[in-house]
């Protein structure tokens, strides 16, 4: 095994950032990724989880709490990455498990339709695909 899950610190913000560009999100600067790391840490519904490997971050998971007014709330993971040269050895698995085991309640997540490896590996985790829906987005 050799790696461990635990809660992030503010001083993962590099490591997430580091990791983070493996799923093509866009290059943040340190500052950014600090920011948004604290801001996560400050909020009483986010949960930012890491999975550290000989000192340095190889994964991590956003978890954050989604009230509904008029259907059941629920957990959603709002992003989960694990690095590419330790993909396949449980660190995905371990850091879904880690927040399913500190949360009870209805988990969700999206994927992207193109990413079908992040479905099989949702699936073969226990989540069951529920619906298929569009997203619209405005800038203002």
């Amino acid at each position: 095994m050799g790696y461990v899950i635990r809660a992030a610190l503010e001083s993962d913000a590099q490591g997430i950032n580091e990791v983070s560009q493996y799923l093509g999100y866009s290059a943040l600067s340190l500052s950014e990724s600090l920011l948004k790391l604290q801001a996560l840490l400050n909020s009483s519904n986010d949960w930012v989880y890491v999975a550290q490997l000989n000192d340095h971050v190889v994964g991590w998971l956003h978890l954050f709490y989604a009230h509904r007014l008029a259907s059941e709330s629920f957990y959603e993971i709002g992003g989960l990455v694990v690095s590419e040269d330790v993909r396949g050895q449980g660190i995905g698995r371990a850091l879904v498990q880690y927040a399913l085991d500190a949360h009870k309640g209805k988990f969700r997540v999206r994927c992207n339709e193109l990413r079908t490896d992040s479905h099989q590996f949702y699936e073969a985790i226990g989540f069951s695909s529920s619906k298929s829906q569009r997203v619209f987005q405005i800038r203002l």
